[in-house]
């Protein structure tokens, strides 16, 4: 009886671990992604700033793609290969 009582209480255990630990993973996802689209509409508005002007709009998206890279680099929810992706995917963005 003692084994059956244990194994059940063993169960729900597990069974609450993964429920917290997933609702975990769920919130890092989300807060990743909204820091992501926090950058991607900080660099449409500098695209859209210095429209007329490529120069100046080109110099200005090195500095924030540089800037980005030190903040993410730093964060202690991105991994390097994630920061560099993340880089990737801002440096082929374009005013749309």
């Amino acid at each position: 009886m003692e084994i059956l009582a244990t194994f059940i209480l063993t169960a729900i255990l597990v069974v609450l671990f993964i429920y917290f630990n997933s609702k975990n993973v769920v919130k890092k996802a989300q807060t990743k992604l909204n820091i992501i689209n926090q950058y991607k509409n900080a660099l449409l508005e500098i695209l859209k700033e210095h429209n007329e002007d490529k120069d100046l709009q080109t110099r200005n998206k090195i500095e924030f793609l540089k800037k980005v890279n030190q903040e993410l680099s730093m964060n202690i929810f991105f991994e390097k290969y994630e920061v560099k992706i993340i880089l990737e995917e801002l440096s082929k963005m374009e005013q749309e």
